[in-house]
């Protein structure tokens, strides 16, 4: 299965934050919206990097409280890792695996056109197990 299956199941919306938005406000975001990591998105609307749940946590155990008030321009990661929506699912678990991320945002010839989770790749896999179960029954039901 390619990534451009799992972000048509799941939708293309992606939650974005500003540099210069204040860490409070995107910890707020991140809870609303149930997710684990923001991009933060440059002015022309490319992205500038990511702000993920881990980051904010690194920040508040490192400077306390205080941390909340920095902009997400300070605390984000610049080196983004991206895929593309012609890779496969087990290219972007290897990536993901590989490089510790749990987000990772699908570029098409420059645009952002998703981000993806562990959690979306690891539905995207069950799902593929399943549908090789229910074929393999079919199979063997068959030959009966």
């Amino acid at each position: 299965m390619h990534i451009a299956a799992v972000l048509k199941r799941k939708g293309t919306e992606i939650i974005t934050a500003n540099p210069d938005d204040r860490i409070d406000a995107v910890a707020r975001k991140l809870a609303h919206h149930k997710i684990g990591a923001v991009l933060v998105m440059r002015d022309d609307g490319r992205p500038a990097g990511i702000l993920s749940e881990r980051d904010i946590v690194r920040a508040v155990a490192a400077d306390g409280a205080s941390a909340l008030e920095r902009p997400v321009g300070e605390l984000m990661t610049r080196d983004l890792v991206t895929g593309s929506p012609a890779d496969t699912v087990s290219q972007i678990m290897g990536v993901m695996t590989q490089r510790r991320i749990r987000h990772l945002p699908i570029l098409e010839d420059g645009e952002l056109v998703g981000l993806v989770s562990i959690g979306d790749i690891v539905k995207a896999r069950l799902d593929d197990a399943e549908l090789e179960v229910e074929s393999l029954r079919g199979y063997v039901a068959g030959m009966g």
